[in-house]
């Protein structure tokens, strides 16, 4: 995962009128309430479901090229990546760039269906006629900045020259399939297996090109209000059985308005604690696990206990806190508890390397001493190639990312006192931090890059002012008070 690369501009949306991000493994978004931040991450999100739900078309093979490619496969070395031939490399890359442009058309209606709107001027900038833009940007040394895709349906992707290593085919995926086919005569079957080789192909090619812009992995979205959608899970479940007993012959009730990413977060969590949870990934995605347990087991510690599905046997399954060999419904358990289940849940469950995770306000409903030991799992996680962005309002977590960035200065001769399991130190170009600011109290909202000190770290500058200003009005009361 490079340190640079992607970067998501945005014009525009709901408060804000100008970002453009670079997304380093671990982005934070900082700023006073109302300004954008969940905006923006909502616009990540959908754009790199939009990148992954791109798939393969059989439209760049013709059967000429199937059978040439049949033959090249199987004289190829099964254990290594096989080169697509030069030949082919011009139609491969066409079908990138339409892609891409496919990417487009699907980020706007994830951004219709995310915020929960029927079109993009009901989240536009208030009383700005200009129109929404999401875009995601390839920025790297090597080439001219390129924009991939864009909400915009006019603006379609830039003429972009996809890198050689994306015209590598991982055989293990259509080998089998080749030799199977090989040993039928029946027209019909040739015609359907040369569909599936050609889509396989080609969905093949997305895919490793999706990896070598680090757009590879699935997305997950963790929002603000963790512990109130747990306490809803229950009862939006519970709807769900009363809306089948219609069939009964009885009344109906309302449907659940839940959606966005609220659902996207209740339907994963259905995936792991309902009765048929089984991981799910998309054809010829490479998932890698995390290297150890070092972020689970943090927060296990900071919880005093493991997160667990509860019994099979629940009409309505729901997590389950255990410490120290009780079992506690997590509904009934603390708020910090709350709050940090689906983040353990997700990390043991869910998450892999190369995995976005976007996570709003992770130090909800925590005391300060915990709130240091998110911002720990948070960089452990980065650390084991999960690519991370948080939206958050504490000087807390904020100085101790500081202090991970500091720790990873430190001389060879100090690394005895560095935890090696990777949970308190990042390194300065891993991370970048963006304040969402206003000129005005009722103007736009401007997302500015926030310059970090190597020598000391992220700047807490309005929270210094806010307890400045604090400690100013508890001076002059006392002296009113004398």
């Amino acid at each position: 995962m490079d340190a640079a690369g992607l970067r998501l501009a945005v014009e525009n949306l709901g408060p804000i009128e100008h970002a453009d991000i670079d997304l380093r493994p671990l982005t934070v978004l900082i700023g006073k309430n109302n300004t954008g931040k969940t905006y923006l991450a909502q616009a990540l999100y959908a754009a790199h479901k939009a990148a992954n739900s791109s798939f393969g078309s059989s439209e760049i093979l013709t059967k000429a090229d199937i059978n040439s490619l049949q033959k090249d496969l199987l004289q190829s070395n099964p254990e290594k990546l096989f080169d697509l031939p030069s030949y082919l490399e011009i139609k491969a890359n066409m079908w990138i760039n339409s892609a891409l442009d496919q990417s487009g058309n699907i980020l706007k209606r994830n951004l219709q269906n995310y915020f929960g709107v029927s079109e993009m001027k009901k989240i536009a900038r208030w009383d700005q006629p200009d129109e929404v833009a999401v875009e995601l940007h390839l920025d790297r040394k090597a080439i001219k900045r390129t924009r991939l895709f864009s909400s915009k349906t006019m603006e379609l992707s830039d003429n972009f020259e996809a890198p050689k290593e994306s015209f590598q085919i991982d055989t293990r995926y259509v080998r089998y399939d080749i030799r199977f086919w090989e040993r039928t005569d029946d027209k019909e079957d040739i015609e359907i297996f040369q569909r599936e080789f050609a889509y396989h192909i080609s969905q093949n090619i997305w895919v490793k090109f999706l990896d070598t812009i680090d757009l590879s992995g699935n997305s997950h979205y963790l929002p603000a209000g963790r512990s109130g959608l747990l306490n809803a899970w229950t009862d939006v479940v519970k709807l769900r059985f009363e809306l089948d007993r219609e069939r009964f012959g009885l009344s109906r009730f309302p449907e659940s308005s839940l959606g966005g990413v609220a659902l996207d977060f209740i339907s994963s969590l259905a995936g792991i604690i309902g009765p048929r949870h089984r991981p799910i990934f998309a054809i010829n995605r490479k998932t890698e696990t995390l290297e150890d347990t070092g972020p689970l087991a943090l927060l296990t510690e900071l919880m005093g206990g493991k997160i667990r599905a509860g019994p099979a046997e629940e009409m309505v399954p729901t997590l389950e806190y255990q410490p120290d060999g009780h079992r506690i419904a997590v509904h009934h358990a603390s708020s910090m508890v709350a709050d940090l289940a689906p983040l353990a849940m997700w990390i043991e469950h869910l998450v892999s390397r190369n995995d976005l995770l976007i996570i709003d306000e992770p130090e909800s409903h925590l005391h300060p001493e915990a709130i240091r030991l998110v911002a720990r799992v948070l960089v452990g996680l980065v650390n084991r190639g999960v690519r991370v962005v948080c939206a958050t309002h504490s000087s807390v977590l904020l100085h101790e990312l500081s202090n991970c960035i500091l720790r990873s200065q430190l001389p060879q001769t100090c690394s005895d006192e560095i935890n090696t399991t990777g949970n308190d130190h990042i390194a300065l170009e891993k991370i970048a931090v963006y304040r969402f600011q206003r000129q005005e109290p009722t103007g736009p909202v401007n997302v500015n890059k926030v310059d970090i000190d190597p020598n000391w770290g992220i700047p807490e500058d309005e929270y210094v002012k806010v307890a400045s200003e604090l400690s100013d009005e508890t001076a002059d009361l006392i002296d009113q008070l004398a």
